[in-house]
């Protein structure tokens, strides 16, 4: 073989080697910066005076901790149980008045750490994280009893969730995300942790899209119609392809994971439904104001009790002196 044509192969697959060691390294990289781990804080549940339960999961060689807060039951049934995975840059310490007001709301929940976040041991990665929650979803199953279930992740938290959607929905009644992305690599192309030209060349290392497809029981899911980081074409598209039933409701919370911030059970209303009975708006994509029709409500209730009022005083006889 003349000596050119092996310079040329030689080329070929020095440049094929390069491809797929950059396609690696970016990938690597991608994966990476894709979770930002926490250190734990010092509040807990009891800090809020609420009871709860330390608790610690086996997840491969690591070791998860979390927090069990359960609620009173209605009518000797057991109260519904939320399993909750949160997002990045945070921990269950993070997350004690969400505990509060679940409780207060009649819901039992499970929070717990990822791999590398909070006290749970171990180093951080995606993959970790979709492993964790196959893991826990089953605990919490075993725990809850025969509770309704349902498992909630907000942002990093609705990626991991279906990322992990074949372990955890045999355990849970349904799912609910919010501020969920369409994609880890279009996301790290958003904020700047992945160069546009190189994205081509790195595997997508959560396609939520495709993880949709796979999901078989009813989801809910939220998004704000202000999120600052996820469009919401995005949750668009990963409803879009859910083959369950399922309604995406446009909530009026301004900002990223902004719902996590509230307490106002309005803002919650849709939610509330879902974890205790399942129901879901009728509508495919919801847009309702829940907050502005509570006050609607309450302002008309509040005029008809000052007409009656005024009524009944004018129609009471006057006492004679």
């Amino acid at each position: 073989m003349p000596r050119a044509v092996y310079s040329v192969v030689g080329v070929v697959v020095a440049l094929l080697l390069l491809g797929f060691g950059g396609r690696m390294y970016a990938t690597r990289l991608m994966s990476q910066r894709a979770l930002t781990p926490k250190p734990l804080g010092n509040a807990t549940p009891a800090a809020v005076a609420i009871p709860f339960v330390r608790i610690s999961v086996q997840s491969g060689d690591r070791t998860l901790i979390g927090w069990w807060v359960r609620a009173r039951g209605d009518s000797g049934k057991p109260a519904p149980a939320l399993l909750f995975l949160h997002g990045n840059a945070s921990t269950i310490a993070d997350y004690v008045t969400l505990q509060r007001f679940f409780y207060r709301q009649g819901v039992s929940t499970m929070v717990i750490d990822y791999t590398g976040f909070g006290a749970s041991g171990g180093s951080a990665s995606l993959a970790r994280a979709v492993e964790d929650a196959g893991r826990v979803a089953s605990v919490f199953a075993d725990s809850a009893g025969p509770a309704r279930k349902v498992a909630m992740g907000s942002a990093l938290g609705a990626t991991v969730l279906l990322q992990a959607i074949d372990s955890v929905q045999p355990h849970i009644n349904g799912i609910v995300i919010e501020g969920v992305d369409a994609s880890v690599k279009e996301s790290a192309v958003r904020a700047g942790r992945l160069p546009k030209f190189v994205a081509p060349m790195v595997k997508d290392i959560g396609n939520n899209v495709a993880a949709a497809a796979r999901v078989r029981v009813p989801v809910l899911a939220l998004q704000s119609r202000e999120d600052s980081r996820t469009p919401f074409d995005d949750a668009m598209r990963v409803t879009g392809a859910i083959p369950s039933k399922s309604s995406l409701v446009k909530h009026w919370r301004k900002g990223h994971a902004s719902l996590m911030a509230s307490s106002k059970v309005c803002d919650w209303q849709p939610v509330l439904a879902f974890i205790k009975s399942g129901a879901l708006p009728v509508a495919k994509v919801d847009s309702t104001d829940a907050c502005a029709v509570a006050k609607a409500a309450a302002d008309s209730a509040k005029a008809a009790a000052a007409v009656r009022a005024a009524a009944q005083t004018k129609t009471a006889p006057r006492r004679r002196k």
